[in-house]
């Protein structure tokens, strides 16, 4: 995704459980609008009004389909 883009959450890379027990705990679950707001120096996205800062492996985990 590009900066300010929008989408939903698809799924996750599912061969790390520590990592989708790390994204569930945050509240970070598939089904739910995501926007990109920065991506570096972290990723920052935007998901039910609240700001997550996420590391790039765990941003690379998350599959998002894009919506206008």
């Amino acid at each position: 995704m590009k900066e300010k883009e929008k989408g939903v959450i698809t799924q996750f890379r599912k061969s790390d459980e520590n990592l989708l027990r790390k994204l569930i705990g945050i509240g970070i679950m598939p089904g739910l609008s995501i926007t990109l707001e920065q991506k570096f120096p972290s990723y920052v996205v935007k998901i039910d009004g609240t700001r997550i800062a996420l590391d790039r492996s765990i941003a690379k985990a998350i599959y998002v389909r894009k919506t206008k």
